[in-house]
Parts: C-alpha cells; sequence; structure tokens
C-alpha cells in the first residue's frame, strides 16, 4: 500500500527508520484489511498502529525541541489532532459502530505521507540551513 522512498526522508536516519516501521504498521492495518481480518485481528493492529504512531510522534517532538525548531507548536498542533482522529476511530472499531474500510485506511495513510513531506520536511530544511 505504501511504500518507502528517498522522497520521504528527512535526512535523520532514526526518524527515517521510525517513519519506515510507521510505513509497515499501516501496510499490516491495510493487509488485515484486504485479508478480512476479524475485529479482533483489527483492532489489535490499529492498537498497533496507534502505540507507535504516539510513540514516534513523541521522539520525532523531542527532536524538534533539540535543534530549536521554530515550527514546533503548529507540529505539535497537527500530532495531537491525528492522535484525537485515529483514536475515535479505534474506538469506534473496537465498540463495533464504525467498520474498518479502506476509506479509513486511505485517510490514515494520506496524513501521514502529507505531513512526512510537507511538515516534516521542514524541520529538515531547519537542519540543513544551520
Amino acid at each position: 500500500m505504501i511504500q518507502w522512498n528517498n522522497e520521504f526522508s528527512v535526512n535523520n536516519d532514526a526518524i527515517d527508520n521510525e517513519h519506515q516501521s510507521l510505513f509497515t504498521a499501516l501496510n499490516d492495518f491495510y493487509e488485515g484489511l484486504r485479508q478480512n481480518a476479524s475485529r479482533d485481528s483489527m483492532g489489535k493492529l490499529i492498537d498497533n498502529l496507534v502505540f507507535y504512531t504516539k510513540t514516534h510522534f513523541a521522539n520525532e517532538e523531542i527532536y524538534m525541541q533539540k535543534i530549536g525548531f521554530p515550527g514546533i507548536e503548529n507540529h505539535l498542533n497537527e500530532h495531537r489532532e491525528f492522535i484525537s482522529k485515529v483514536e475515535a476511530f479505534q474506538s469506534k472499531i473496537k465498540e463495533g459502530k464504525l467498520l474498518v474500510s479502506v476509506e479509513v485506511t486511505n485517510f490514515i495513510k494520506n496524513w501521514i505521507t502529507n505531513h512526512i513531506k510537507t511538515q516534516d520536511k521542514q524541520y529538515a530544511v531547519f537542519v540543513a540551513q544551520k
């Protein structure tokens, strides 16, 4: 569903590796959807995706603080909004109120890829200009 390539690189090995792992978690979720996995299995896959996203965002936020990135507040707000939306999906899926769908998966994929290519690239440019 989503393949890593240098277009997503922020020129930081640790963060690039985390982004690749995030892609893997998203692809696992998509694969579960494609294979019609049980609601319990899909719940575990979205739990993994949410957990990994939170872990990655925390690490990325520490990095942005460390480098003194001036756009950190906007970036943090984007992270919070995304986590809020994904946690709402997570709750509704577990309660049986939302069917896991390609639309949900595409929303997550599109948000992550757009965020890396636009927002994360900003701190990469900031570091390169230092």
